[in-house]
């Protein structure tokens, strides 16, 4: 089986590299990549996919990536798990959580390999198509208690017409761009507004700036919903009160439109009366928004 991506030792150097920028970055969330677990076949196969996923979730460009193979106290802690009786779940599981802390880290991501096939066959035209199937599990859990927050499945069938590797890279290639889709849904991703636009001669705003730009994957086109924090009884809630959509991408800020008028007044009152303004991807509004750009992978 080829290997679509790099060495293990450039992936390592890769993520390293990665990792050192990040940790500066505090609006970069830190997720822990476990080792990928699968009921059989070839370890290179697992080692791509994992890789594959990785990369995904390096080119979002929101998160501090930590691969537990290749991070040193973490890579230390799975060889024992490997290889020496004397770690046991109970152990082995309080060693791991105090290293993943150490690391600022609130979740990690774990896979599983359920399916990977290659079978060929010859089409109308008399010519050889190579196919392969791959089927496999992501699952995200918090640190802090254990509970798993996301789970998601993936089923790919790709062909080729050179060989059953190729249509493995082509499967890998997909699970890269389908990353971006799944950090969207099981990570949260949360900025605040810097500043408002000038006012016209009426007062009103029309735009608005706030933190965070490519770096955490925000494109043009990108709907985000603008909240504020709200008592409700002893509970303090976030509630809606404008949506913004992305029209100027910069490092580090993002010049938003304000899409209703009304809304504008609304959130100019609250900036003016010192209510910080949380920004929020708007989920729901993604599906429209395939002409304007889609860096967020809907």
């Amino acid at each position: 089986m080829k290997n679509i991506f790099k060495s293990a030792a450039i992936i390592a150097a890769l993520f390293a590299s990665v990792a050192v920028s990040a940790q500066e970055d505090p609006s970069k969330e830190t997720v822990i990549v476990e080792p990928f677990t699968q009921t059989g076949g070839e370890t290179i196969a697992l080692d791509n996919l994992r890789s594959a996923v990785m990369s995904g979730f390096s080119n979002v460009g929101r998160f501090y990536v930590v691969d537990a193979l290749t991070d040193g106290r973490l890579s230390k802690l799975f060889s024992e798990r490997n290889y020496e009786e004397a770690i046991t779940d109970t152990n082995w599981q309080t060693e791991s959580a105090a290293a993943y802390k150490s690391l600022n880290a609130e979740k990690i991501l774990k896979g599983q390999l359920e399916l990977l096939s290659f079978y060929k066959k010859v089409d109308d035209d008399g010519d050889l198509i190579y196919y392969c199937d791959l089927n496999f599990t992501l699952q995200v859990f918090n640190i802090n208690d254990g509970t798993m927050s996301g789970s998601e499945s993936y089923k790919y069938h790709e062909l080729s017409v050179t060989s059953g590797d190729d249509a493995f890279n082509s499967a890998c290639k997909k699970v890269v761009k389908d990353m971006t889709q799944f950090c969207n849904k099981h990570f949260k991703m949360e900025s605040y507004v810097l500043e408002l636009g000038e006012a016209d001669k009426k007062g009103a705003i029309a735009d608005l700036w706030i933190s965070g730009g490519t770096e955490m994957g925000i494109s043009n086109g990108t709907i985000f919903k603008v909240m504020v924090e709200k008592k409700i009884g002893p509970k303090v809630t976030r509630a809606q009160i404008g949506q913004v959509i992305a029209k100027e991408v910069s490092d580090g800020v993002t010049r938003c439109d304000i899409m209703n008028k009304a809304e504008g007044a609304v959130i100019k009152q609250a900036f003016n009366d010192g209510q910080t303004l949380y920004i929020e991807l708007d989920r729901k509004r993604g599906d429209g928004l395939k002409a304007l750009g889609r860096g967020f992978g809907f």
